[in-house]
């Protein structure tokens, strides 16, 4: 009697017992959806790679005057870097930081050039600030040469962006492309 009626447990029972089930096959569902994500993901990321590293190493090429000329980037896109003249490669935390900078620059521009459509714009905001002159002024030439095929947007809080454009390519008009944030 404490137990209550026989017969309400006993549906009680096969109700807990279904939930289970629906329970039990959704964590499959779950698990086997997140199986093939993980499989995919694996696979995206061995095509995808060789790719971006291909294209990074070429932008980071012309970021540091060809200075290096090597990027490869792992499965799980850990980012490493080679001189020209070297046949070993340096993992990002193992460069200056102007060079990592410039780096991290190079597979940022080479994944927007993978993903973006053509006609679509590039914003980068404070992208060379960390630059010193030199690597800024690689960095925008760079960009100037981009600009050719997709229109850049350049925020930046620094004026030293502007007067270099201005004096490296004087017969272009900037007038309007740079303000003060």
């Amino acid at each position: 009697q404490a137990l209550g009626d026989r017969a309400a447990r006993a549906a009680e029972r096969a109700e807990k017992e279904a939930q289970h089930q629906v329970l039990t096959g959704e964590y499959e569902a779950i698990r086997l959806a997140m199986d093939t994500l993980a499989e995919a993901n694996a696979q995206l990321q061995g095509r995808f790679s060789p790719e971006l590293g291909k294209k990074s190493a070429k932008i980071f090429a012309k970021l540091t005057n060809a200075k290096y000329n090597k990027v490869v980037l792992s499965r799980e896109l850990a980012v490493s870097a080679g001189e020209a003249e070297e046949s070993v490669v340096h993992d990002a935390l193992q460069l200056s930081q102007g060079t990592a900078d410039q780096l991290y620059l190079a597979v940022r521009l080479a994944i927007c050039d993978m993903v973006l459509p053509p006609d679509h714009p590039l914003i980068l905001d404070d992208a060379l600030t960390s630059f010193d002159d030199q690597r800024m002024e690689a960095a925008l030439s760079y960009l100037m040469e981009l600009s050719r095929q997709r229109q850049i947007l350049l925020f930046t809080c620094q004026e030293r962006e502007g007067r270099h454009l201005s004096q490296a390519f004087p017969h272009q008009d900037h007038t309007g492309s740079f303000s003060k944030q």
